[in-house]
């Protein structure tokens, strides 16, 4: 008999789960579940600052504490090897509240550090994306990459750091408080990175992760 006619019928379970970007559950105080479908945009919204630090810290480094469970792209995390997270961890990329820019280097070095250390992407294509993020959000490139974070607003410096994350191209993003410190008007501006991560990445999953503003 043929491989081909031995094999059998994946099922449906295993199916639904191979649709899943994140599965993620959380249990004794404060239990949660939290599903993701791959290629889907999701606002979750977290009772406090803890659990919410468990649930980004847990994805981002593919890891889980002993009251967690966690598949990400459909694979458990828990017994996996350390090559196996790291690849997995590869997939994964997040704009902080913290951003992460080094003070000493200007926009446009902070932005393409990670492609210059990698040797990847081409800096060719980083300026390319760069240039896309700069001019979907009406910031203009020559003043904007030229400064130091310390010269940038809080909106600019989140800009800087999701051109950084586009550039990274992640399957799965996690973008954490975004409107953390931003007034009304800039608010409604960064609303646009759900867009501009769409038209770059179109089957890629986009996570918004905040905490509960209590009524």
């Amino acid at each position: 008999m043929s491989a081909q006619s031995a094999a059998r019928p994946e099922a449906p379970e295993a199916k639904a789960a191979a649709r899943m970007a994140l599965r993620y559950a959380r249990h004794g105080d404060r239990e949660m579940a939290i599903a993701v479908p791959m290629g889907s945009v999701r606002r979750l919204e977290f009772p406090d600052r803890e659990s919410k630090s468990a649930f980004v810290t847990a994805v981002l480094k593919a890891r889980c504490e002993a009251n967690e469970e966690l598949e990400l792209f459909g694979q458990p995390v828990r017994n996996l090897s350390g090559g196996a997270r790291q690849k997995l961890r590869a997939r994964l990329g997040a704009l902080s509240p913290i951003v992460g820019l080094i003070n000493n280097l200007n926009a446009w070095e902070n932005i393409s550090l990670p492609a210059a250390y990698h040797g990847k992407p081409p800096l060719a294509e980083v300026a390319v994306i760069t240039q896309e993020v700069l001019d979907a959000f009406g910031v203009e490139p020559r003043i904007f990459l030229a400064r130091v974070p310390d010269e940038l607003g809080k909106l600019e410096r989140k800009i800087a750091a999701f051109a950084r994350l586009m550039i990274a191209g992640p399957e799965l993003a996690i973008i954490e408080s975004l409107d953390e410190g931003l007034s009304r008007a800039e608010c409604a501006r960064v609303a646009g990175f759900e867009q501009a991560y769409r038209r770059r990445h179109p089957a890629g999953t986009l996570i918004f992760v905040d905490i509960r503003e209590e009524s």
